[in-house]
């Protein structure tokens, strides 16, 4: 038996489905019709996936002909307005909106947005008009940002009795700093440790965002350190003033661009105080990726940021016999042979200039529209966090040299301060820094670099 054609529909049969959704006046012809187009599509190839993705988005838009009848309707008749409304609805959000409502329903509609987001990255869309795909992504982000408001999210800290597919789910989903196991999981729900998750009712056993926690005495400036200490016990989790958040993942590609993450900080440090009200500090140890490609990519002439050797940097460089006399082509092709020997123990000796440099990077280097490069910074400083301190060999491991030469970043949420800082940098993309990062590097900003 061809299970495809048992359990799906073809990818014309698909298309024939939506045309007809548009048209239907009950509730249960159009439940009937989300059944087919959903069961249809787990079945089709990406190449399929593909071609249905580019047919919604250029077919199943806006019927710009009722369009025009609803506006003339208007102008005749002012009282007629949400019948402008209704027209311009596209016929697929009406069919995703009914797609919801189907048991594992928001799922799938969180998981089509993935696929629709990684198709407009590819060539083959790209050749095409990206208007139209954009248009479609936009009306699922907005339908997922309805519903996963935080009125619908449930904050749930999980400890060794929550099930073990939630565990496994999370484990896996681990992007930041990968679970060695059962016993490296086990310590991070233990004493002086947290981990909490967002929960949706429609996805009940699917973790959306995951946010690892240490509870110290001071903000940390290694990460090795949190993930290896052992034997903590209640009495030091009681001593603890300070929460680091040093892990934020989103698990659900689908997600992407609802911010999520913010809300869980949020959500997570009012519990942490509600929980242990000495936790007076708020702190993540975050990793700078990107920040070693830019750095090489600068050096070798093919940033558009510009040159990294100021005055600063060439006099540090010149207190080095070897460089006394060097010129600065000789200065950035000494440092391109150091960093690539991803040997922390031989940055040691230039960690004042890769400090400041990597200061230099999260402060100054920005994207188009002026906020800053660095997604991880970007994403801390939009939810009103400061740049606190940056840590040299606070990450050894392998993937931090090669995404960061070992260097990290506190980013402290004064939360006082939160809302100030969040607008000055969405508003003026003015990036919020303590007073001794200030006064260690002494770099002045401007909103537009």
């Amino acid at each position: 038996m061809n299970l495809k054609r048992f359990y799906g529909a073809s990818r014309s049969e698909l298309v024939d489905i939506c045309l007809k959704a548009a048209s239907h006046k009950s509730t249960d012809q159009l439940q009937n019709s989300s059944k087919t187009i959903v069961n249809g599509y787990k079945y089709l190839d990406k190449s399929d996936k593909e071609k249905f993705i580019s047919f919604l988005a250029s077919d199943c838009s806006v019927d710009h002909s009722s369009l025009k009848s609803a506006i003339s309707k208007y102008e005749r008749n002012s009282h007629a307005f949400s019948s402008i409304r209704d027209a311009a609805t596209p016929v697929y959000s009406k069919i995703f909106q009914s797609i919801g409502n189907l048991d594992s329903g928001v799922k799938f509609v969180c998981d089509f947005r993935g696929d629709v987001l990684d198709y407009l990255k590819t060539e083959a869309a790209k050749k095409g008009d990206l208007l139209p795909l954009r248009r479609l992504e936009s009306s699922l982000r907005e339908l997922l940002t309805l519903w996963f408001c935080l009125s619908n999210l449930k904050l749930t800290r999980l400890t060794w009795e929550t099930p073990a597919d939630i565990l496994q789910k999370v484990a896996k989903g681990e992007a930041v700093h990968p679970v060695q196991g059962l016993i490296d999981m086990q310590r991070r729900l233990g004493p002086g440790r947290r981990c909490f998750v967002f929960l949706h009712p429609a996805m009940p056993r699917e973790p959306l965002v995951i946010v690892y926690v240490a509870l110290t005495e001071e903000i940390s400036n290694n990460v090795q350190r949190i993930m290896k200490k052992e034997d903590l016990s209640l009495e030091d989790e009681r001593k603890a003033n300070t929460a680091i958040y040093y892990s934020i993942t989103s698990t659900q590609p689908g997600l992407r661009g609802i911010d999520l993450g913010n809300l869980l900080i949020k959500k997570v440090a009012a519990e942490l105080m509600k929980e242990n009200p000495n936790i007076v500090n708020h702190s993540t140890l975050s990793p700078i990726p990107g920040f070693r490609s830019w750095l090489l990519r600068s050096l070798q002439g093919h940033s558009e940021f510009g040159d990294v050797l100021d005055d600063f940097v060439i006099s540090k460089l010149r207190a080095f016999s070897a460089l006394v006399d060097a010129a600065p082509v000789e200065m950035k092709q000494h440092l391109i042979s150091l960093i690539e020997t991803n040997d922390v123990s031989k940055y040691t000796k230039l960690e004042e200039v890769l400090t400041y440099i990597a200061a230099v990077y999260l402060t100054k280097a920005k994207s188009p529209s002026g906020f800053a490069l660095n997604p991880v910074a970007n994403f801390h400083l939009r939810n009103g966090a400061e740049v606190y301190r940056l840590n040299f060999a606070a990450d050894t491991s392998k993937r931090g040299i090669e995404q960061s030469l070992g260097l990290m970043v506190n980013y402290r949420y004064v939360l006082e301060n939160v809302a100030k800082n969040s607008a000055s940098y969405v508003e003026n993309q003015k990036i919020a820094v303590s007073a001794d990062f200030d006064r260690k590097f002494n770099l002045k900003q401007s909103s537009k670099i």
